[in-house]
This record gives structure tokens, sequence and C-alpha cells, in this order.
């Protein structure tokens, strides 16, 4: 693919425009066209067809600059923009992140990052339509595995399609634990050129530090106590493939300056080994810690951070694509049922409902392990919102499917006891020397709610209010005492 044929680049100092204007034109095939403040940036990109911009946010200051960032990415989003950040700002990096522009440049300008950044805008941007791309066919609902069809999941497609095509860039994937970040990795090899080679996941959290080391670098034999045979690292095996560090965050500082000369280099020391061994492999990093304050806190390398976070990934939570969870639900059903030979469940508006509401902090994967525990106690049932773990029962935002009764059958229904004093004492068999009193309990118990029905006119919610309880514990014994027909909601 060649590179866009037209970049705007809009500096409000005139001799980093300069600057950066005779590099761009000697070093890459493009045609240039040059801004000095907003009102040029906007007038420039209405009047000719722009696919690359190169914007300061100093423009004039950095928090307005942030703010018509955010302007142009809505009403041009197949734009391309990379923003310059101001010397000695660092802070705004993850702002600008946030934003997902495709990345960024920092002042005061290098060179070789310029030319580096520029080529490898035109390397992502994929032939390929996206799974958007067809406006005669609905949106996209699972993509190499990962399933979503909220505007948030598109994007993302989107995004892996137009990543996967650069063979070399190095990927920081951010989300929360059990948003699904390996999924992502995975799906962004089996899109590129490398999906016929390996795809090999290290958890840098999940091995001990003194054996990651020759679990990502190898070694040769004789290397420490106990290596009798040489070992292939995981970096050597990725060779042509990718190589794929969850939790990045967790590795020891030793490490990542090993890391960082693989990135640099392309090439790694086994353990034991004098020489180095090049190696063609693509590093895609995950993690769900603050790396920039981690950074701060000297617990990351900051030069590792910058190389790692070429192109980088947000994945959303769980709780802000509310939409994608009646499709997982139904993929998880389907897998832990039909495809393990067991009869498939369902569930009630209400119970769906509550599980839509749930802010489910451990995201994709709380609720594909909620729905295999499900899968396993009630396989062939229609599950109610009482039928789901308590945590649930108060998120329901939907009605009881029964219609409402009538008060003539609320009054039908209650005793005559019910209407005036609740089970009198007196009115007990005393003499007979014997009370049963676990009905007598039920009775009153029963007189209770009929009498609190009565009163709210048959609101269950009302009547839950009336009587100090919660309103599933209500349902609950309406449903034990098959009262369930009885009132609204």
């Amino acid at each position: 693919m060649q590179l866009p044929p037209t970049l705007l680049l809009a500096l409000n100092n005139s001799q980093e425009l300069a600057f950066v204007a005779d590099h761009i034109s000697r070093n890459l095939s493009c045609t240039l066209l040059q801004a000095t403040d907003q009102t040029a940036v906007r007038t420039t990109l209405r009047d000719n067809h722009i696919q690359t911009l190169v914007i300061d946010l100093d423009f004039p200051a950095p928090e307005q600059g942030l703010l018509f960032l955010d302007d142009l990415r809505k009403n041009q989003p197949d734009l391309i923009i990379l923003p310059v950040i101001p010397e000695g700002r660092r802070d705004l990096i993850k702002k600008v992140i946030d934003r997902d522009v495709f990345f960024y440049l920092n002042k005061p300008f290098e060179p070789l990052e310029i030319t580096l950044t520029l080529k490898r805008t035109q390397e992502a941007i994929s032939p390929r339509p996206s799974p958007q791309a067809d406006n005669n066919h609905p949106a996209t609902s699972t993509f190499h595995g990962i399933i979503g069809s909220s505007s948030t999941m598109q994007r993302l497609y989107e995004l892996i399609t137009k990543v996967a095509e650069d063979d070399y860039s190095t990927i920081l994937i951010r989300g929360e634990s059990g948003t699904g970040k390996e999924l992502v990795a995975k799906a962004i090899h089996a899109q590129s050129r490398r999906s016929l080679k390996n795809f090999v996941p290290v958890n840098c959290a999940a091995i001990p530090d003194d054996l990651l080391e020759s679990e990502l670098f190898g070694y040769t034999k004789g290397a420490f106590t106990g290596a009798t045979a040489n070992k292939l690292g995981r970096i050597q095996y990725a060779d042509g493939g990718t190589l794929f560090l969850d939790e990045i965050g967790d590795m020891k500082s030793s490490l990542q300056a090993k890391l960082l000369r693989v990135l640099q280099e392309k090439e790694f020391e086994p353990v034991g080994a004098f020489k180095a061994i090049p190696v063609d492999t693509r590093i895609l990093a995950a993690t769900h810690c603050d790396l920039e304050q981690l950074v701060k806190e000297g617990k990351f390398r900051e030069d590792l951070y910058y190389r790692l976070s070429v192109i980088p990934i947000t994945i959303s939570p769980l709780k802000e694509r509310k939409g994608d969870i009646p499709l997982l639900i139904k993929a998880f059903i389907e897998t832990y049922t039909i495809k393990r030979g067991r009869e498939e469940f369902s569930l009630s508006q209400q119970a769906m409902s509550a599980l839509i509401n749930y802010q489910w902090r451990g995201n994709v994967r709380e609720l594909e392990n909620l729905i295999q525990h499900m899968s396993v106690l009630y396989s062939g049932k229609h599950l109610q919102l009482t039928d789901l773990p308590e945590k649930f029962h108060d998120l329901a935002t939907e009605f009881d499917p029964e219609p409402p009764v009538t008060l003539s059958k609320l009054e039908s229904e209650i005793t005559p006891a019910a209407s005036g004093a609740l089970v009198d004492s007196a009115s007990l068999d005393w003499q007979s020397g014997q009370i049963d009193f676990n009905k007598v309990i039920d009775d009153f118990e029963t007189q209770l709610i009929l009498q609190a029905l009565k009163i709210s006119e048959g609101n269950k919610k009302e009547a839950a209010r009336i009587l100090g309880l919660k309103r599933t514990t209500l349902l609950e014994k309406m449903k034990k005492k098959e009262m369930g027909g009885l009132g609204e909601n």
C-alpha cells in the first residue's frame, strides 16, 4: 500500500514547521500541505482530501489542543491523526492514547521518529474492507473468537485489521482483567502474514522471576547447574511468528533491559551464550496496570514502555458495552450446553435484565464462569431472577411477565381473618392440646402478604416496602406459596 498521497502538517512554530516539512519532503513521497493555526487546519481539511494529519497540541495550549483533537475525530473519523506532544508534557501521552489516535510524535522532533512513525502509518492502513465497510450487511458480531456487535467492538475489529497488516510494530494491549486481551493478540496474529508461524503466549505474572528468563531466552548446555542440554526459548520458538507477553508490568527490571535489546536489535542471547542470535519475532504485550504510573515510580523502564506502545489498543470493560452481554450469554450457553451434550437452558426477561445491569468487575471472564456454573445446575430449565445468585436480585428492571390481577381477585383470596386482626390467638383450638405451629405461621405469613397486596392494589414492589422486605424476597415467598399470579409489578 502506498503512503497516503496528501499529508497536512500543522505546527504553530514556524521554525519547527520548516524543519519537519523539509525532512518529510526529503524522506517520504507525499503531497505535503502546511498550517499554522486551527482556522487554517479546518480550511485545509475542508478544501482538500487529507489522509494524514500531524498536528501540534499547542494550539494555542495543550488542553485546548485536546478539545480540538476531539472535534476533528468526531467530524472526520477516517482521518489518521498524529498529535505532537509538547516538550516536557509526558502527562499528555495517556490522554492522547485514550482517544484512540493512531500514534503520536514527541518534541523535540527526532528525524528518525518522524520517518518511522509515518511509515508505520502507511503500513497500518489496511487495503481490506473493515467489518463495517459494507452498509448492506449487519455489524460483525464475532471476530476471530471475540464476541460483540457494539460500535466499540466494531472499532476494535477495524483497528485489529489495520495493525495486523504491519508485521513489525509492537502493540500494547490495555484493558481490565477478563476483557480478552489474549483473544485480541490472537486475532492480530491470525489476521497477519505471520499466521502460518507460531503464536506463543507467555504470562509474565504466572512464571516465577528466576524461571522467566530461561523460558523467554532459553539457555545453553552447562549454563547453570542442571542445564544438561540446550533449551529453546519462547522468543526463538516464535521466530517468524508472534510472541504475546501478557501482564508485562510484572516483569523484573533486568529482564526488561534484555527485552528492550530484542526490540531494538532484533537479536537475543540465550542464558550462558556468548553470541547473539538474530530473530524475526513480532512482540505484542498486554497489561491491566497503568504502565505510565509504574514508569513514574521507577518500576518499569521508560524506554521499554515507549518501544512497546508503538501502537496502543484499549479494550473497553464489559460494563461499558452492555449491549454485547446477550450475545456473549448466547454464545457461552451454546458452548457449555449444546457442545458438551447438555440440554440448553434459557433466561427470563428479568434474569437477563439483571445480568445486563450488573457491573461485571471480572468482565467477560466472570460472565463466562457464571454461565458455565448455571449450565451444570440448570440444564434444560427456564431460569427466573430468583435462580440467579443473590447479588443479581435487585438489578432487574423488567416487569413480571404475568398480567396484573384485578382488585376483586385479591379480595377473594384474602381470608376473613386477613380483613381484620391477623390470626387471633384466641381463635386457635387450645383445648385439643396440640397446635400446628408451622401451619399457623405459614397462614399468618400468607395473610400478611395478601393484606399488603390489597393495600398496595397489587403492586408487589410497594407490598414489599410495606412488609419491610426486599422485593426479591417477597417474590420468592409468593413463589413457594404458589401465589405468583397475584399482583402486578
